[in-house]
């Protein structure tokens, strides 16, 4: 079978540069010692001989001091360190720069390392001198002391809760006796332990600090809470008075989260708590976490019913107007936007272009109407294709320009066999290879558009419950190498994603029906009575193309480790989990997705799983607990390991407590060009051909002219940071090894 073939093309770049005269490296300069610490050059005199063809040594280029650390203390002025460079013992003056400008700066001529003060990490100095280099190691590590916070009593926020996961936000000022009691020593105090976030968790950069949570132990309310962490390149102590009775959870400070995010170069995050009662110590409470060296990239739509930003369905419990929209959350910001819905229109159960070029939506009243968003144009509606229910729910091609229609009977769907349709014309796009009146349900396109995966509901040779996918070709249209990726022995499969490799998906075994809507995540009845208690149940499952063995994603589902709350039916939240759907792109070595779950927020969300409804339960004040999580996800795994790690909340989301939010989906934000107008950055990832890990605050500039595409990533625009050969450039000093290397016809060039 010819399905999920994929052919990797390898090039091996050798490069020749011959010079007549003396035959060198022609100021290509070649690492000496197999290591990047305190390397040193020989440096050659082309007028010169010493019996080596027509080389004379002059000497070797040498780096004073190395390998050094430098301790920063927050808020303070960073000390300063003075780099020399000599050739067998003589001081020589080379062109100095720095290989990451956001821990800091060095002078050009001076060699004076000055650290920013904000992050901690390793960087590179170099020292350029007759077109020959040498480099050596500087280590800042960050030290951050905080005893409460100016902002403490202020409860603000918006919808998305405090800094976009709730809480009452940071504690006050502790005395000098709590905080030398909570760094003293501690004893045990039984039943204290972490709630949120988990143990063992990976966090992208880029996204808003955690709530942490805690159950409160034997002892009771604590007074203050001791929060430590610390890595290889920064250490953060933070004291804060108890917010709230009980005191049971507090944030970290924003500031503090991402100077603790970007110092990270791999190592384990420790996360301990200890808190104060009286004249007592307890814990600590230890965690680990990982940390993703990427910015969690794109943005995620949803479905929210009952968000403040659109009144447009009558009545809560309490008699109150709420809404049905489409919202979407990007990091950064601590609260969502609308996107489509308003105070008369609910615009609900959607697809998204991988791309972020458009949505489909569904016509509130009228289901079975779909709309075309336009997310490129102020998302801008038009309703597109006939009011049949057959473009409701679609499977959306990554540029959008065409959608595969959903076959299965969901909300305002329908049971019409799948077709290829054009956006935003709404025609039909003739076919081949597609089994005899097909119904694919809930079917998605991969990222490069050559692969569709589906639950085979209806046609020739369906059974309503398993896992196919086709290739497709998209120059003819043809669909062809059908494969069953999976057939579970009880339940079904529904919303397969696939991963970035495309040749993988992960999707929902839906494990108990609800008896009323397939593939859907609702309660059994919608009602206040006891058939509102039970409802559908899901995991999260993966498989891939090559191996076709179901593997369910333990660690994202929650599996043996997420807590439990029998008195509100919390007894095994890792059957909670719906409606998965994956980034895009990888970030930071890792596939991100996210979906649904009716899990327990810590001691945030806590009621029962499936009352989410307003109009049945009373969730004005107590949250519903149905609502969005991101895990990580390995990249490049195949066979049966259960690749996935941890989830966690996602940030920015409506948390109002009548909203509940369900089938996040995920597009890609645009790459910046190199060397372009346009090509400010905040880190490598959002530059085209990004190759480093590395990441300022700056513009993209291509590093490496010689692959093919050249690769780029986010440099400092500081006077330490130059551009090498063969990069575009604006003048002689922005050029590395100025001035040997010079700005000529707008390329570094050696003259």
């Amino acid at each position: 079978m010819r399905s999920f073939r994929w052919v990797g093309l390898v090039l091996a770049v050798s490069a020749a540069f011959g010079f007549a005269a003396c035959g060198d490296d022609g100021g290509m300069s070649q690492f000496i010692g197999g290591n990047d610490s305190g390397l040193n050059q020989d440096i050659t005199d082309p007028f010169a001989t010493d019996g080596r063809s027509g080389e004379a040594s002059i000497g070797v280029l040498t780096i004073v001091p190395l390998d050094q650390t430098v301790n920063v203390t927050y808020g303070q002025a960073p000390p300063t360190l003075t780099y020399q460079a000599f050739v067998d013992g003589a001081i020589v003056s080379p062109s100095w720069s720095l290989d990451r400008g956001e821990l800091g700066t060095v002078g050009v001529s001076s060699g004076v390392f000055t650290p920013t003060g904000n992050l901690g990490g390793l960087a590179h100095v170099t020292a350029s001198y007759l077109g020959t280099t040498a480099t050596t190691s500087v280590t800042v590590v960050l030290n951050w002391v905080q005893n409460g916070d100016p902002s403490a009593g202020d409860a603000g926020g918006g919808v998305g809760g405090y800094g976009g996961v709730g809480g009452e936000g940071p504690g006050g000022v502790v005395s000098q006796q709590v905080a030398t009691l909570l760094n003293g020593a501690t004893v045990a105090d039984p039943g204290l332990g972490w709630l949120y976030p988990y143990d063992a968790t990976v966090w992208p950069r880029g996204i808003l600090a955690p709530l942490l949570q805690w159950n409160v132990g034997a002892q009771g309310d604590y007074d203050a809470v001791y929060i430590h962490a610390y890595e290889k390149s920064f250490d953060y102590k933070g004291y804060f008075a108890k917010t709230a009775t009980p005191f049971i959870h507090h944030p970290i400070i924003q500031a503090a989260w991402k100077a603790l995010a970007y110092s990270n170069t791999g190592e384990d995050v420790t996360v301990d708590l200890t808190f104060a009662k009286g004249t007592v110590a307890y814990g600590p409470i230890t965690e680990k976490w990982k940390i993703a060296a990427g910015v969690l990239k794109g943005t995620v739509y949803y479905n929210s019913y009952g968000t403040n930003l659109a009144s447009n369905y009558c009545c809560t419990i309490g008699n109150k107007n709420f809404g049905g929209a489409t919202l979407a959350v990007k990091g950064g910001s601590t609260d969502p936007v609308l996107v489509a819905g308003d105070n008369n229109n609910c615009r609900v159960c959607h697809s998204v272009a991988a791309d972020g070029s458009m949505l489909i939506t569904q016509n509130g009243g009228n289901y079975s109407q779909s709309r075309r968003v336009d997310l490129k144009n102020n998302n801008a509606e038009t309703a597109i294709g006939a009011a049949n229910g057959q473009l409701g729910w679609p499977g959306i091609f990554p540029d959008g320009t065409m959608l595969f229609s959903n076959g299965a009977a969901l909300a305002g769907g329908s049971v019409l066999p799948s077709e290829l349709f054009a956006v935003p014309a709404a025609t039909t796009i003739a076919t081949t290879g597609l089994a005899a009146q097909l119904r694919a349900g809930t079917p998605a396109f991969s990222s490069d558009g050559k692969h569709l995966a589906f639950n085979f509901t209806g046609g020739a040779g369906s059974d309503g419950k398993s896992l196919y996918a086709y290739d497709f070709d998209k120059t003819t249209n043809a669909f062809s190498a059908q494969l069953q990726l999976d057939t579970p022995s009880s339940g079904s499969d529904w919303w397969p994603s696939f991963l970035p490799t495309n040749d993988a998906v992960v999707y929902q075994r839906e494990t108990v029906f609800n008896g009323r809507d397939i593939a859907g995540t609702r309660s059994t009845c919608d009602a206040s009575g006891p058939c509102s208690n039970v409802g559908t149940h899901g995991e999260l499952w993966w498989v891939d193309a090559k191996t076709k063995t179901p593997t369910r994603l333990d660690k994202a589902n929650g599996k043996g480790y997420s807590p439990t709350n029998n008195a509100t039916q919390h007894d095994d939240d890792s059957t909670l989990n719906y409606e998965p759907t994956v980034n895009p792109v990888v970030s930071g070595g890792y596939a991100w997705v996210v979906f649904t779950s009716r899990r327990l927020y810590g001691n945030v969300a806590t009621i029962n799983p499936f009352w989410s409804d307003p109009r049945y339960h009373d969730i004005s004040t107590t949250p519903t607990t149905k609502k969005l999580w991101v895990a990580a996800i390995d990249d490049q795994v195949s066979g049966t390991t259960d690749r996935s790690h941890p989830a966690f909340y996602l940030p920015n989301q409506d948390t109002t407590a009548s909203t509940l939010n369900e089938r996040g989906y995920w597009n890609i934000d645009q790459c910046k060009a190199a060397d372009q107008s346009t090509s400010v950055c905040a880190s490598n990832e959002e530059c085209c051909g990004y190759s480093s890990t590395s990441t300022s605050t700056a513009e993209c500039r291509v590093d490496s002219p010689l692959t093919s595409p050249p690769t780029s990533h986010c440099l400092s625009t500081t006077t330490s940071t130059c551009k090498t050969l063969g990069n575009t450039c604006g003048s002689g000093s922005n050029c590395c090894g100025y001035p040997n290397t010079q700005c000529v016809s707008g390329t570094c060039q050696n003259p």
